[in-house]
């Protein structure tokens, strides 16, 4: 028997058991979310190790590269990043299409957002031989909004705009803000314009089609308008319009000027009276082995672990001056770990510094992970100057 079956469930007249709940949709949503996430730690779990090998090579831990090899090597480094964006451009347009991605506004300085793309898409341009300038109107423009979101509508833009374009020549952007809308536009010069926008959507589609649907999908989230156009002469452009209100921006308040004892990172602790230890607990052994290089290049004194029930066990026995604890690993995962941690009885072992370290890259895994007891989060895929951060951070010389 054949039966055909009407999925679409607005129609009157369906049957209830055929209609989903809203805790179902809701369930469905919630499930997509997680799923996106975890896909995210996990792409993310081995960029982390291509990239903090790559910095450590071009720093010279393992000694000094020919100039060849920095080459190779460099760009082994730039097509990772670019792997790292392509993954952050998935699992965000994952949790959008699920309905996770709410807005959370500040007052934003437009001018600044604009100054970290046009940084974020200078590889492309340069590889493309196409100079871009921004024009912010006014200057000190501020709006009302997501800062995260505004500068990745930003930059997709930018991206987009870049790849639609022939090699060689000028990008501008322009920014206003009119009738309670920011307006986003970019003007291209090109050598062979399309008179028909639709043209140029379908080009840059073929081009880079995550991209463009990540800049269509967060233009959504915010009720905005996006479209191409071709202008007149040897011009093509996109427009996006944001309703987002104008803010003032505070501006934030100079701090009287006192001489700084200088820090370097970069400087092995031996001058102090003992060696910071330092314990790193992920279930990744290539990335755990080259953290710890990195950390004993420096001169300090490093102990590992591969599972949460280890690093707590590690901790209560050695009492690290820092713990680096990843979110996701066997046994006990590491938010228990630190909560068993922060739950000791020794003072000593509830002060020490744990920073947690997650592929999930978003804003309340991050809360999670505060919730749980972690001094800090770091997001993977880290390089060395995050590392060199937490050292800065957490490391300075302690009288025991």
């Amino acid at each position: 028997m054949i039966m055909n079956i009407d999925l679409d469930f607005t129609k009157p007249g369906q049957q209830d058991g055929l209609r989903p709940s809203s805790a179902l949709l809701e369930g469905a949503a919630t499930d997509k979310n997680e799923f996106f996430g975890n896909m995210g730690h996990e792409l993310r779990n081995p960029l982390s190790n291509i990239i903090a090998q790559v910095e450590t090579l071009l720093e010279g831990v393992y000694g000094p590269l020919e100039s060849r090899q920095q080459t190779a090597v460099a760009a082994i480094q730039d097509s990772a990043r670019q792997l790292l964006q392509l993954v952050a451009d998935v699992v965000d347009l994952g949790r959008m299409e699920a309905g996770a991605s709410a807005l959370t506004p500040t007052a934003c300085l437009v001018s600044e957002k604009c100054s970290s793309s046009v940084a974020l898409v200078a590889g492309l341009a340069q590889a493309r031989s196409i100079q871009i300038v921004t024009e912010v109107q006014p200057p000190d423009l501020g709006v009302l909004a997501d800062a995260r979101r505004l500068q990745q509508i930003i930059t997709e833009l930018l991206s987009a705009a870049v790849l639609s374009m022939h090699t060689g020549g000028h990008l501008r952007l322009q920014v206003t803000h009119a009738a309670g809308s920011l307006q986003l536009q970019t003007l291209g010069s090109a050598s062979q314009p399309s008179s028909d926008p639709t043209q140029l959507l379908s080009r840059l589609g073929k081009i880079k089609p995550i991209g463009l649907a990540l800049l269509q999908q967060l233009v959504q989230l915010h009720g905005g308008s996006f479209e191409a156009h071709a202008a007149a002469g040897q011009e093509v452009g996109m427009t996006i319009r944001l309703p987002l209100s104008r803010s003032s921006v505070p501006v934030p308040a100079q701090e009287a000027c006192a001489p700084e004892s200088p820090t370097s990172v970069a400087a092995p602790p031996h001058a102090a009276s003992y060696q910071p230890t330092i314990l790193i607990a992920d279930d990744q052994p290539a990335l755990l082995t080259v953290t710890r290089n990195y950390f004993e290049s420096l001169g300090f004194q490093v102990i590992t672990a591969r599972d949460g029930s280890e690093a707590v066990h590690q901790a209560c026995t050695l009492q690290p001056d820092l713990i680096l604890m990843d979110v996701r690993m066997p046994v006990v995962d590491g938010l228990t770990a630190i909560r068993q941690i922060r739950a000791a009885a020794d003072p000593k072992m509830r002060a020490i510094a744990i920073v947690s370290l997650s592929g999930h890259a978003g804003g309340a895994d991050k809360e999670k992970c505060l919730a749980a007891g972690a001094t800090a989060y770091l997001t993977k895929p880290f390089g060395i100057r995050e590392l060199d951060g937490l050292i800065a951070d957490y490391l300075r010389p302690i009288q025991k």
